[in-house]
């Protein structure tokens, strides 16, 4: 594909990744949000999650590449991508969510000033707006309408984490996963995605990708994040909150890649009990006692003080009457 812009250096080339799981309808919105970028994409792979996923016959045509995986989860979807292109860079796109046409153009500039990894602001929208959304829409041009006018609402300031990004990450994810694009060198030697993780293998990927070099956010708001009621994010599983505690472990376990500058553990006990009460409270509500103990032993490593795995453990019940009792005391 012909491009004179930067004539005399050799071509940067993108590629898209959308792992996706039987949501055809979804997914094929965000092909559609891809194959409309002012500066196209060199590669967009879509990969099923499922060898029988609908998906597969609803994009048979489109100018996209299908690479079915035996079912194995969003992490071994997005590493299957990853391994089959060879682009300088890769960004990624997940099923339900959507991309602005001025995407790639505004991160192919970035990338041209030495940036190896970056996620823009987003908007957030849902087919009937809730409290979090910041407006109603179903499809790529109702956002692009809604956005003309809409006030933005949420407070993306969260995002900004360059300067202290491995530091700030260890608190907590701190990146838009459908507007990353990282550097294919960098993502590979960081090692991609954490296999076997029902959430938060984005945000080992990115502790990991901030090991090598600082993100970088753009302030301009391009991709559409739909509020689905489907999402993992939205259950409350006790293996997502599982899952998030040995994300948190695996970030203090020797590693062979870069250890940059960061507070002591300690420091990020506050963040670290929070993430612990929400998984006991999801393995109580289902009962699982062996997901609960498990959640108490990987506490000890993470939460070194006892009274934070026992303030964790305390019904919120318990913690309101406490706090009453303390501020009384202190009266």
């Amino acid at each position: 594909m012909p491009d004179d812009r930067g004539a005399g250096r050799p071509r940067v080339t993108f590629a898209l990744v959308i792992p996706t799981h039987r949501r055809p309808d979804l997914v094929t919105q965000a092909v559609d949000s891809a194959l409309r970028q002012t500066r196209p994409f060199d590669r967009v792979v879509v990969v099923p999650d499922g060898l029988d996923d609908p998906a597969i016959a609803v994009l048979r045509g489109r100018p996209v590449e299908v690479a079915p995986i035996e079912k194995a989860g969003v992490a071994a979807a997005r590493n299957a991508g990853l391994s089959r292109v060879e682009t300088d860079w890769v960004c990624f796109l997940d099923d339900d969510d959507l991309l602005d046409p001025g995407y790639l153009d505004r991160v192919e500039a970035e990338a041209a000033t030495g940036t190896l990894a970056m996620n823009t602001a987003y908007w957030s929208f849902a087919a009937v707006a809730g409290p979090g959304d910041e407006f109603s829409a179903r499809t790529l041009d109702e956002c692009l309408a809604a956005a003309r006018t809409a006030e933005p609402r949420k407070d993306l300031s969260y995002l900004q984490i360059e300067g202290r990004s491995f530091d700030l990450l260890l608190e907590r994810m701190r990146g838009s996963m459908s507007t990353t694009a990282v550097r294919r060198d960098v993502i590979v030697e960081a090692g991609g995605f954490p296999h076997g993780f029902v959430t938060a293998q984005d945000w080992v990927m990115y502790v990991n990708v901030a090991r090598l070099t600082e993100w970088r956010s753009l302030p301009e708001r391009l991709a559409y994040f739909r509020d689905d009621a489907r999402s993992i994010t939205r259950t409350g599983s006790p293996l997502k909150g599982l899952t998030a505690l040995r994300a948190i472990r695996s970030f203090w376990q020797p590693s062979t890649l870069p250890t940059p500058p960061h507070r002591p553990l300690e420091a990020y006990s506050p963040y670290y009990r929070h993430v612990l009460e929400w998984a006991l409270r999801a393995c109580w509500r289902a009962r699982d006692l062996r997901a609960y103990r498990e959640a108490l032993t990987i506490a000890r490593d993470i939460l070194p003080r006892r009274r934070d795995r026992v303030v964790a453990m305390l019904p919120r019940s318990a913690r309101r009457i406490g706090r009453r009792i303390g501020g009384r005391r202190r009266g």
